[in-house]
C-alpha cells in the first residue's frame, strides 16, 4: 500500500480528538511505515447481551472503564444511511463521556453523556475546531429503556438517526460501512459539566482520549427493529 502526504493528512485528521497536530503527524508517520493491507487489522469489540434491554451489542471497554456498545440493522452497509442503537456505560464519578463517530474531534457527530442526579443527560455535538463542540442538529436521539444510574455507573441507551452518516470537512457525504470495521474515538473528563440538566451545557476539556476498532458487521442483527420497538418507552 503506497503512503503519500494526502494519506498521512487524512489519517492524522481523523486521529482521536487530536489536540497536538505535530505530535499527531509524528505518530501517524511512524505507524504507517510498513503497511501492506487493511489499516483495520483486528477489532477490539466482543458480543455482549444487555440484561436490561435484551439487545446484543458489539461492545468495547476502555482502559478507563468506559464501555461503548453498538447494534445495527441487518441491512446496514456503506451504501445508504441507517439508524443505530448505542449504549454508553461510565463510572458515576466521571464528569462526562464522549463518543466520536468519525474517530476524531472535528467534523463528525459527537455523542456526549453525563449524570444528572438520578438520570442521564445526553448532548448531540459537532466540533469545527479544537474548542467546546457546538450543538449538532443532524443527529436525532430517542432514549430507550436501559438508561439510568446506579451506585457505581450511569448508562445511556438510545436509537440514533444521523450518528452513522454525516458531511465531512470537505462537504462530502460520509457513511460508516456497516458491513465492515471502523475506528471510533472516545474522550472523557472528571470535571462535572456546568449545567447538568441542560443539553447545551458547557463542559471542560477532556482528561483523556482513546481509539478503538469496532466490528460493525458483527453488530448487525435482523432483530434490530424488534429491539427498538420493545425498548421504546410508552
Amino acid at each position: 500500500m503506497a503512503v503519500n502526504a494526502t494519506v498521512l493528512f487524512d489519517i492524522c485528521r481523523y486521529k482521536a480528538w487530536c489536540l497536538l497536530p505535530d505530535t499527531c503527524w509524528s505518530t501517524v508517520t511512524t505507524s504507517v511505515i510498513g503497511l501492506t493491507g487493511s489499516v483495520l487489522a483486528q477489532t477490539d469489540t466482543t458480543p455482549f447481551v444487555d440484561a436490561d434491554t435484551g439487545i446484543t451489542f458489539q461492545s468495547y471497554t476502555s482502559t478507563d472503564g468506559i464501555t461503548y456498545r453498538l447494534a445495527l440493522p441487518a441491512e446496514a452497509s456503506g451504501d445508504a444511511s441507517y439508524d443505530v442503537i448505542l449504549q454508553i456505560v461510565a463510572p458515576v464519578e466521571l464528569g462526562w463521556a464522549g463518543w466520536a463517530w468519525g474517530g476524531a474531534m472535528t467534523y463528525n457527530p459527537l455523542t456526549v453523556v453525563w449524570k444528572n442526579g438520578n438520570s442521564v443527560q445526553f448532548s448531540s455535538r459537532q466540533a469545527t475546531g479544537y474548542y467546546v463542540p457546538a450543538t449538532y442538529e443532524d443527529a436525532k436521539y430517542t432514549v430507550l429503556k436501559g438508561t439510568g444510574v446506579n451506585e457505581t455507573h450511569f448508562k445511556f441507551t438510545a436509537l440514533c438517526t444521523g450518528c452513522a452518516s454525516w458531511t465531512d470537512f470537505d462537504g462530502n457525504p460520509w457513511i460508516l460501512n456497516g458491513a465492515g470495521d471502523t475506528n471510533f474515538a472516545y474522550a472523557f473528563s472528571n470535571t462535572p459539566v456546568e449545567e447538568p440538566a441542560n443539553q447545551d451545557s458547557g463542559f471542560s476539556i477532556h482528561d483523556n482520549v482513546g481509539r478503538w476498532i469496532h466490528d460493525l458487521g458483527g453488530a448487525r442483527s435482523d432483530r434490530f427493529k424488534e429491539w427498538v420497538t420493545t425498548n421504546t418507552p410508552a
